[in-house]
């Protein structure tokens, strides 16, 4: 099968910590552990101590260094946060139930405020949901119109409950998707009739021209399915289901004109 017909590993690649954390990371968890060791628990230390002492986890250094992992998305939703809120630094075993895990780098994820704020402090360890830093995405979702869906297997129920707790499937997700939608089945349509003009060319000197054109088409719509782009996972799963676009890869791989 062709490199481009496989499933595309959509899972992120993090990077080093960074060296704020690296130098801080130790003091900055002692002076936690003392204080949920002084009031008893994490819930119990007053708010504005908490703050004080939980807050450098926001740190320029660590935020940028996550927005350069993600290019920039959510890692939950693939919006671009200025799009759907600020880019805020989630935990994803909460610091509320982990405190232990604060600051610690793997624990730590973009993502925009609409998503943080529905996974909130939602427990990770008892009830996993899908890490896109520790794994595919795509061996868990596949895309229906303008859904995002579980795959029926041994993932389903991670699946569905990661849909569920970053609500996935909302108004603030269809809109973008149905306006990628319309381009998508537009350049199909545009893609359809090219082929069609490209088998129906009467000489190899308009063929050849004909299969460029296809080939630029092709370049410029596969922008859309890199990771760099948002929605690039809604974008990809659309291009592998489309036969046409199948059609003309094939095409275009193969080094004759018939």
């Amino acid at each position: 099968m062709p490199l481009w017909l496989r499933q595309k590993n959509d899972k992120i690649e993090k990077g080093g910590e960074p060296n704020f954390l690296t130098r801080n990371k130790t003091s900055l968890w002692g002076s936690l552990e003392e204080a949920i060791a002084l009031y008893g628990s994490y819930k119990l230390i007053p708010k504005e101590v908490k703050e004080k002492l939980v807050c450098h986890y926001r740190h320029a250094e660590i935020k940028e260094a996550l927005v350069e992992s993600s290019s920039g998305k959510c890692a939950f939703c693939e919006c671009i946060p200025s799009e759907g809120g600020n880019v805020e630094v989630e935990h994803f075993k909460p610091k509320s139930k982990y405190p232990n895990f604060t600051y610690e780098w793997e624990n730590l994820l973009p993502a925009c405020r609409r998503c943080n704020g529905s996974k909130d402090d939602h427990d990770t360890e008892l009830e996993p949901i899908v890490n896109p830093y520790l794994q595919n995405p795509s061996d868990f979702f596949f895309y229906e119109s303008l859904n995002i869906k579980p795959i029926i297997g041994e993932n389903y129920e991670v699946a569905v409950r990661t849909i569920d707790v970053c609500g996935l499937n909302t108004i603030r997700l269809w809109k973008p998707r149905s306006q990628i939608l319309v381009s998508l089945h537009d350049f199909e349509q545009s893609l359809e009739a090219a082929l069609e003009s490209f088998y129906l060319a009467d000489t190899n000197r308009k063929k050849a021209n004909r299969k460029r054109a296809i080939g630029e088409a092709l370049s410029r719509i596969e922008e859309l399915s890199k990771s760099a782009e948002k929605y690039s996972a809604f974008c990809g799963f659309f291009l592998r289901e489309s036969e046409i676009y199948m059609q003309a890869k094939l095409l275009i791989e193969n080094d004759s004109l018939d």
